[in-house]
C-alpha cells in the first residue's frame, strides 16, 4: 500500500506545544483541534494544517475524509499560487485513488495531473504517479498491458534524459518480469534501476527495489549474488540512517527497511553455509519485529523455519512453519499458505518422514494448479483484449489509404505473435516449477513405499499389508500394462477379494479407487519411461503403460502432471542437457 502523505507534513504535536488551551477539554480531537485554528493561520502554516489533515485521515483509512481533505489541500495551495505543495497534494489524491481500489478514478485522474507535473516540471512526481498506472495493471494480473506502460515510461525518461524517470521504469519493468516469474529479466531491470537511483535524494524507490530484486535473487537460489546486493543495500542504509539523524527525522522510520534487509542477508548467509552469522541476523530481524502487526512476522518465521532446518532441527522448524501457518490461515492469505505448506512439505522431505511430504504435496498440487489456471486465464483474457482493441484500431483506419491498412494489420499481427511468444516463455516456465514439483512428489512417494516394504509385518494393519502386498506386485510383474485388468484380476492375484482391496487402497493411496490407483501407477511409469527411453514415441508410451486410448492418455497425463507428455519429454531433455554441462 503506497503512502499518500510523506513525512513532509508537520507532525500534530507541534500544534499540541504551541496551543495547550486547545487541549482543556479531553474530547477534543486532534482535527477539531487543528480546524479550530485553521481560519486564524495563513500561507505555509495553513498548508501545513491541511497536510497534517490529510495525514491524520489516512491513519485513520478513512477514504471519503482523505479525499475531502486532500481536495481542500489542492484549492488552498491553487489559490495560494504553491506549485510545489499543489504538486504533492495532487500525486498524493492520486496515491488515495490507487490504495482504496478506486481504479476508475485514478485512471480518468491520472492524465490532467502528469500533465500539471510535466508543465511544471514535477520530474519525480510525474514519474511516480505514472508508476502507478503499472502497479495497477499488475495487481490485475494484466502483465503484457504492464509491461508496455513501463515501457512508455523509460521511452518518454529517455526522450527527456531524465534519470530518475529511467530509474522508476526500470523499477516497473523488473517488477512486471518479478510477477511473470521472469528472473533474467526482472534482475536485469532491477540491477539497472538500482544504479540510476542510487544517487538520488529521495532512497524509498531505491530501498524498494533492493528489497525486490533479492527476493528474485532468492527464488533463482542465486546466494552468492545475493550476498553481495544485501550488502549494497546495508551500506546504503546506514548511509541514510546517518542522513535521517543530520536532519532530524526518526531513525525508527527505517525500521522496516533494515528488517527486510537482515533477513535476505541472513538467507544470503544460511544458504552459503554462515549458519552462526545467519543466525546473529535472524535476532536482529527479530527486534525490528516486535510489536508489529502479524504480517511483519510471517518472513521472520519463514526464515527461522529454513534455517532449522538446514540445521537438520526438524522438529524446531515444523514448530516455525506451524506459526507461520496460524498467521495465513487468519490472514486469509491463499497464496501465502500454499507457500507455506510447499515448505513444510519440504521439511518433511528433509526429515525422511516421506509419507507424510506425499500426503501434503497431493493436497497441495491440486490448489496450486487451480491457482495457476487462473492467473493463465486471466493473462490469456488480457491478451484477447489487447487484440480487440487493435481490431476496433484496425477498423477506424480501414477508411484510409491501403498502405495504413497494411501497416495496422502488421502491427496487429507482430502484437499477437509477441504476446503469444511472452505467453508461451511464461508457460515453458511454469511447466519447468511444475516438473520439479512433480518429481519431488514421485520421490517422496516412492521414498513412502520403500519405508512401508521395510516395516515390520506385525505393525501393519491389515489394510496397510494389502497395499504393500498390492505395489510389490505391480512392480514386479508390471500388471498395470495389461489394459483389461481391474479389481477381479488384481484381487485374485493377491489372494483377496475386491471389496478389501478397494478398502486398501482408499485408506492407504488418500481415497484413490482401484482404477484411479491403476491409473497414477500408469502415469508415474509413463513419466519415467518419457525420461529414460527419449526415442520411443509418446503415443507408443501410453500404449506400453496399459493405456488403449490416445485421448485417455493425454487427458489423465496432463490431469496429473499439469502438462502433455510432449511437454514433459522436452522438459527431462533440457534438465539432462543442464545436468551434462
Amino acid at each position: 500500500m503506497y503512502l499518500g502523505i510523506n513525512t513532509k507534513a508537520l507532525f500534530i504535536a507541534i500544534y499540541i506545544l504551541a496551543l495547550p488551551s486547545v487541549f482543556a477539554t479531553e474530547s477534543i480531537t486532534p482535527q477539531d483541534s487543528i480546524k479550530k485554528i485553521l481560519p486564524t493561520l495563513k500561507g505555509e502554516a495553513r498548508l501545513q494544517a491541511y497536510s497534517n489533515l490529510c495525514g491524520i485521515a489516512f491513519a485513520q483509512d478513512d477514504s471519503l475524509n482523505e479525499l475531502s481533505c486532500l481536495d481542500e489541500y489542492i484549492a488552498e495551495a491553487h489559490r495560494q499560487g504553491n506549485i510545489k505543495e499543489e504538486a504533492f497534494a495532487r500525486q498524493s489524491k492520486m496515491v488515495c485513488y490507487y490504495n482504496y481500489d478506486m481504479n476508475d478514478a485514478l485512471i480518468a485522474a491520472l492524465p490532467t495531473n502528469l500533465s500539471f507535473f510535466e508543465s511544471n516540471q514535477q520530474w519525480e512526481l510525474y514519474y511516480n504517479s505514472w508508476s502507478l498506472l503499472v502497479d495497477l495493471h499488475i495487481y490485475q494480473n494484466q502483465y503484457q498491458t504492464a509491461l508496455q506502460e513501463a515501457k512508455r515510461i523509460y521511452a518518454d525518461a529517455r526522450k527527456r534524459n531524465n534519470s530518475y524517470g529511467l530509474g522508476v521504469a526500470s523499477y516497473c519493468i523488473g517488477d512486471v518480469y518479478h510477477h511473470m516469474q521472469n528472473t533474467e529479466e526482472a534482475s536485469i531491470a532491477y540491477a539497472q534501476a538500482i544504479e540510476l537511483l542510487s544517487d538520488m535524494d529521495d532512497q524509498t524507490l531505491l530501498m524498494g527495489t533492493y528489497e525486490n530484486y533479492s527476493e528474485v535473487l532468492s527464488g533463482a537460489a542465486e546466494y552468492v549474488k545475493l550476498k553481495s546486493v544485501t550488502a549494497a543495500w546495508k551500506e546504503k542504509l546506514d548511509l541514510l540512517k546517518i542522513r535521517y539523524k543530520t536532519k532530524g527525522y526518526e531513525v525508527s522510520d527505517l525500521d522496516s527497511k533494515y528488517r527486510y534487509c537482515y533477513l535476505a542477508m541472513a538467507e544470503a548467509e544460511m544458504e552459503t553455509g554462515g549458519m552462526e552469522q545467519s543466525l546473529q541476523l535472524l535476532r536482529m530481524a527479530e527486534k525490528l519485529t516486535e510489536g508489529n502487526a502479524p504480517i511483519a512476522h510471517l518472513l521472520l518465521l519463514r526464515s527461522y523455519a529454513r534455517y532449522y532446518q538446514l540445521q537438520k532441527e526438524y522438529d524446531t522448524a515444523l514448530a516455525y512453519n506451524s506459526k507461520r501457518l496460524e498467521l495465513n490461515k487468519l490472514g486469509n492469505n491463499n497464496r501465502g499458505l500454499l507457500d507455506t505448506k510447499e515448505q513444510r512439505a519440504d521439511i518433511l522431505l528433509s526429515a525422511k518422514r516421506y509419507a507424510d511430504a506425499a500426503l501434503l504435496y497431493h493436497e497441495i498440487m491440486p490448489t496450486r494448479d487451480s491457482l495457476a489456471s487462473a492467473s493463465t486465464a486471466e493473462q490469456l483474457n488480457e491478451l484477447r483484449t489487447i487484440y480487440e482493441v487493435d481490431k476496433l484500431k484496425l477498423e477506424k483506419k480501414v477508411s484510409k489509404t491501403q498502405l495504413a491498412i497494411v501497416l495496422t494489420i502488421s502491427a496487429f499481427l507482430l502484437l499477437i505473435l509477441l504476446g503469444y511468444i511472452a505467453y508461451s516463455v511464461r508457460l515453458k516456465r511454469k511447466n519447468r516449477i511444475l516438473y520439479e514439483k512433480i518429481r519431488r512428489i514421485q520421490e517422496a512417494e516412492s521414498q513412502a513405499e520403500q519405508a512401508l516394504r521395510s516395516t515390520p509385518e506385525n505393525t501393519l494393519s491389515k489394510e496397510q499389508a494389502l497395499f504393500r502386498s498390492l505395489n510389490s506386485i505391480l512392480s514386479e510383474k508390471q500388471l498395470f500394462t495389461n489394459p483389461k485388468i481391474g479389481r477381479k484380476e488384481l484381487s485374485d492375484s493377491l489372494g483377496t477379494n475386491a471389496t478389501y482391496l478397494a478398502e486398501a487402497i482408499k485408506e492407504c493411496a488418500n481415497g484413490m479407487t482401484v482404477t484411479e490407483y491403476l491409473n497414477r501407477v500408469r502415469l508415474v511409469h509413463a513419466g519415467n519411461m518419457l525420461i529414460e527411453e527419449p526415442l520411443l514415441p509418446v503415443d507408443a508410451v501410453g500404449e506400453d503403460c496399459g493405456f488403449t486410448s490416445r485421448s485417455t492418455y493425454y487427458r489423465l497425463f496432463r490431469d496429473y502432471y499439469g502438462m502433455s507428455p510432449t511437454e514433459f519429454r522436452n522438459i527431462a531433455k533440457e534438465k539432462s542437457k543442464r545436468a551434462e554441462v
